[in-house]
């Protein structure tokens, strides 16, 4: 059975809501491959790049056999362009791209035999963001096309989860920035269609 680890934000992980816990994407991911894939992922938010660099290694230390992890669904970056109280994004573009590199080789270090694939982060509905903690779409698509650029020369698939999301926006948001159990369960078919293509891909032809 092929193994997969995910790592990535609330988006993935899901976060706790006015009427209890909501399932990000990584949950839904589990559930539909039940039987077909192990699938396993940090029990926590990884948040921003210097989060997911410092901690990687414990949360791959819970996996029995790292080099048996054959996909790794990873993305950081809604955290990263965030910005607090009228400041500059939490971590400046050129950093962003500096990190990519360093979690990337992390991952690579830490789970040798795997395909990587990066996702893009989502889109926000700007206007109901609190003046202290704010994002904005048109710098998330600056640090997604830094994304892409940075992915690009590692050879690494990019996942566009942006452009699906900006499709199903509305009624399957849960607030500002997250999804209702449907939108992650859209989502999370994304996620899966990205693994299932790089397995088919490494297969001999």
């Amino acid at each position: 059975m092929k193994k997969v680890f995910l790592i990535g934000d609330s988006i993935r992980y899901g976060i706790d809501g006015e009427n209890g816990y909501l399932y990000g994407y990584g949950y839904f991911v589990k559930e539909k491959l039940k039987g077909e894939m192990e699938v396993y992922a940090p029990d926590e938010n990884c948040r921003f790049l210097q989060y997911t660099l410092r901690y990687l290694h414990e949360w791959a230390a819970k996996i029995e056999d790292c080099s048996a992890i054959d996909v790794v669904h990873w993305n950081n970056g809604l955290w990263d362009a965030l910005r607090q109280f009228g400041e500059e994004p939490f971590t400046p573009l050129p950093m962003y791209k500096e990190y990519l590199v360093r979690v990337y080789k992390r991952i690579r270090l830490l789970f040798p035999n795997a395909k990587i694939i990066f996702a893009l982060s989502t889109p926000v509905s700007e206007e109901m963001a609190r003046p202290d903690f704010t994002r904005k779409n048109s710098e998330i698509e600056q640090y997604n096309q830094a994304a892409i650029e940075v992915m690009d020369t590692l050879g690494v698939p990019v996942n566009d989860l942006y452009t699906l999301a900006s499709q199903i926006r509305g009624q399957y948001y849960l607030d500002w920035v997250h999804y209702n159990a449907e939108g992650s369960a859209i989502l999370a078919d994304k996620v899966i269609d990205a693994i299932r293509k790089v397995l088919d891909d490494s297969l001999p032809e």
